[in-house]
């Protein structure tokens, strides 16, 4: 049994079944077959003594990715990251085009230029927040364990993290993974060969890009996940025809017959790191269509399509060529290929790397970095005080807004003071010589 005893410190407000949690499920039974003890953590102030190091996974929320790094950094322990991420700037680009005729979905509707110029600033600074947070731990960290190679190349590209930090971990294949049945599919429901969309309904999966590419056709779309927003749900049924489908959240088994009864499987996302749902697709057999912003080819080779998710003709383009396409064979081959156990082994390897010599590996960061964390916070604060005052000019004038402001209110105390540790941390640390 190894002495090696990692914290893994996740995002806060993770959905349980989230695909990352998922991934971190079967890397942590992966690594207890090797020996290594664990705790999964989302609190920052999880006592650091215990652990050998801390292991970021998913920075996905930046305000508890500064504060982990922050803590780590106080506490002198070694830290490594599974950061799971891809740019945005085309999502981000788009947006600030958009139009009520293009995408809607990211039309700010009847407001005041001021206001519009707001949201957007907001959307920056905290765009301009995640990457600070993604500069700072590829600073700090003693290894970054990639989802792919095309992953690495971007935090080398961006954030001029150290090509000898990091080392590729793939997705592993579940081989517990249910094989479906078409046919017991076909029981409740009347369509076969279909288009299938296993994710959730929402912006950042481009539900509406993929209706709005297929809404003309006959062969059914349809739709299997949970929609966490009401009003992007709402506007996705405005723009469906008859023939889509919306199925709501499946269990394995249930995803697994949908599977075995599509033909396509399509995530035309904004974008996406390593998809589960379409590593199960291909092993199931359906011809994937893959959003351009992904690690798509690394995995799958030519054995997929590509569609840019901005342009609902190249998404239509890419489903139609995956539907007269004949039925891949090549995926079935991926279980071999991808593994939590070598995943696992590369993970182990660098911690015992680490625990040989754990001095060497402490996080530093240099006060630039700091830099960059405070300004985009600085501005983050000060967006949310304008919007509160700007709130509490409504609320003057419309009394049915008080209560809204009163809530607000108290979250932005909350926040400000949950703040104040890693102000004074960043105070002390701005001394250090």
């Amino acid at each position: 049994m190894s002495d090696l005893r990692v914290l893994f410190w996740i995002r806060r407000r993770a959905a349980p079944r989230g695909g990352d949690l998922v991934s971190l499920e079967h890397t942590l039974e992966a690594l207890r077959a090797r020996g290594i003890e664990w705790d999964v953590s989302d609190d920052p102030a999880h006592d650091l003594a215990p652990y050998t190091l801390v292991q970021l996974y998913n920075l996905t929320d930046a305000n508890v990715t500064i504060e982990y790094v922050a803590r780590a950094v106080d506490a002198q322990k070694p830290l490594v990251a599974t950061p799971i991420y891809w740019t945005h700037q085309q999502w981000l680009e788009t947006r600030a085009r958009a139009t009520p005729a293009t995408h809607p979905e990211f039309f700010l509707g009847a407001r005041t230029d001021a206001e519009r110029a707001l949201s957007t600033r907001v959307l920056n600074a905290h765009e301009n927040l995640a990457r600070a947070a993604h500069q700072l731990v590829c600073d700090a960290a003693a290894r970054i364990f990639a989802k792919s190679s095309a992953e690495s190349d971007l935090l080398a590209r961006e954030f001029q993290a150290a090509r000898e930090k990091m080392r590729v971990t793939y997705n592993g294949i579940d081989p517990s993974f249910p094989r479906g049945n078409a046919e017991r599919f076909l029981k409740t429901h009347s369509w076969r060969d279909f288009i299938l969309c296993a994710a959730r309904i929402e912006e950042r999966k481009n539900t509406i890009g993929i209706i709005r590419a297929w809404r003309n056709e006959n062969i059914p779309l349809v739709l299997a996940g949970h929609a966490p927003d009401a009003n992007y749900l709402e506007l996705c049924t405005r723009e469906a025809n008859a023939n889509t489908h919306f199925l709501g959240a499946l269990t394995s088994a249930q995803l697994a017959d949908a599977y075995a009864a599509a033909r396509v499987h399509v995530l035309a996302s904004w974008w996406e790191e390593a998809s589960r749902a379409a590593i199960e697709a291909g092993l199931a057999g359906c011809n994937l269509v893959m959003t351009q912003n992904s690690s798509a080819r690394e995995y799958f080779g030519e054995a997929c399509f590509l569609c840019d998710p901005s342009d609902p003709r190249s998404i239509h383009a890419a489903i139609r060529a995956a539907y007269d396409a004949p039925p891949q064979t090549e995926l079935v081959h991926l279980q071999e290929r991808f593994t939590w156990e070598r995943t696992a082994q590369i993970m182990c390897d660098a911690y015992h790397e680490i625990a040989a010599q754990p001095r060497n590996f402490l996080p530093r960061v240099h006060a630039d970095t700091w830099k960059q964390v405070s300004m985009p916070l600085a501005e983050l604060l000060y967006l949310r005080e304008t919007y509160l005052n700007t709130l509490e000019t409504r609320a003057r004038e419309q009394t049915a807004w008080a209560h809204e402001l009163e809530t607000i209110v108290t979250a932005h105390e909350t926040e400000r003071a949950r703040w104040l540790p890693f102000a004074r941390f960043l105070q002390k640390f701005s001394r250090r010589p």
